[in-house]
């Protein structure tokens, strides 16, 4: 997850042409319902790596998703990719997980990014590419910029209410993604000012540890998530450039199966209050409910696992909206009784409704 990018500050520069149509193409994503899947493969391939498959398999049943819908999803919902995180803060050992995880990632990985990026001539045109488009880059905060003596600071803002210790993970993950991904598009080391973490940390840590991977002074006094970067740092010329593969890729529709659960849940988000029945969705894909129902086993899954996914998404957003009332939102989704939402709902996260709610 590349927090980086992810954010609702002022306009460094206008969209270089190259990226316009590209940007115009991309279908709209419902705010932040829907998250970038390549992102829950990466942490996946890198849990099993790192725990073992017992771990890997543990987060994909957490997340509700089958390891063969997972390689063929192009977006997942946002509380998936948040459920992976908290196992991911809770499974890999600290200080510095998701720092060192995020500096797994490479610029191949941004799927659909990958013409607009070569033809970026610097690392600031780079990161005015991606941070608008945040729906391909996947991102839990909202980052807040100044300019403040000749540097670039960026702080990030905990909207969707993360517990601190899944926080500091994600706040990590994209800086270290940010990092790695920066290097790779311009050849050389990124040298990041300072980086400030709010205080408690959630375990006690080695400043000296951060500092050695970071490469710049590290204080864990700070209000806020926030690093800083010199602006001429991102004057540094973009030579990264992809390959020819994944340019062809980036220009071709998705196969119609690959993009099958993507378009039931757009499907989904539209009628939150009206859910659709199989066959209503097969008709609207002109499909038959038997072939549609094959296509989804063989993938993993199947359509009442997607509605539950999007009622869950939904449920949160409600909540984290300030919504309070569990009976109302029950019965929004589709639950005549309260009882079986709260239970539902506590099967798809494992926590009850209110520990949802928007914190004052």
């Amino acid at each position: 997850m590349v927090t980086f990018f992810g954010t609702e500050a002022e306009r460094l520069n206008d969209d270089p042409p190259s990226s316009h149509h590209f940007i115009q193409q991309h279908p709209a994503l419902y705010g932040d319902l829907l998250y970038p899947a390549f992102d829950l493969r990466l942490l996946h391939r890198y849990l099993v790596e790192q725990c073992g498959d017992e771990v890997g398999d543990a987060l994909l049943r957490c997340v509700d998703i089958a390891p063969k819908e997972l390689a063929q999803r192009q977006f997942i919902l946002a509380w998936q990719m948040l459920k992976a995180m908290e196992l991911a803060a809770q499974s890999l050992p600290p200080p510095a997980a998701g720092l060192i995880f995020g500096r797994t990632f490479k610029a191949s990985d941004l799927e659909g990014l990958q013409g607009p990026l070569s033809h970026s001539r610097t690392l600031a045109e780079a990161y005015h590419i991606t941070r608008q488009n945040p729906n391909l880059t996947g991102s839990f905060t909202d980052n807040l910029e100044r300019i403040e003596d000749g540097k670039l600071v960026v702080r990030g803002v905990n909207v969707a209410q993360i517990e601190p210790a899944t926080l500091q993970f994600v706040f990590e993950q994209g800086l270290g993604s940010m990092m790695a991904i920066a290097e790779e598009l311009s050849g050389e080391a990124l040298q990041l000012s300072w980086v400030r973490f709010p205080a408690p940390a959630p375990w006690p840590v080695d400043r000296t540890e951060y500092e050695d991977l970071l490469g710049c002074p590290v204080d864990f006094e700070g209000d806020f998530f926030e690093w800083a970067i010199d602006l001429q740092e991102l004057e540094a010329p973009v030579l990264w450039r992809p390959t020819d593969v994944a340019l062809e890729l980036e220009q071709e529709p998705p196969a119609q199966d690959t993009s099958l659960v993507n378009r039931i849940i757009t499907l989904l988000l539209a009628v939150p209050e009206n859910w659709p029945t199989q066959e209503q969705v097969a008709e609207e894909l002109m499909v038959s409910r038997r072939t549609l129902r094959r296509r989804l086993s063989e993938m993993g899954t199947s359509y009442q696992q997607i509605l539950n996914q999007v009622r869950c998404q939904l449920a949160i957003e409600w909540l984290q909206q300030g919504e309070s009332d569990i009976l109302w939102i029950g019965e929004r989704l589709g639950f005549r009784d309260v009882s079986n939402f709260r239970h539902a709902f506590k099967r798809w996260i494992g926590k009850p409704p209110g520990a949802f709610l928007r914190r004052g």
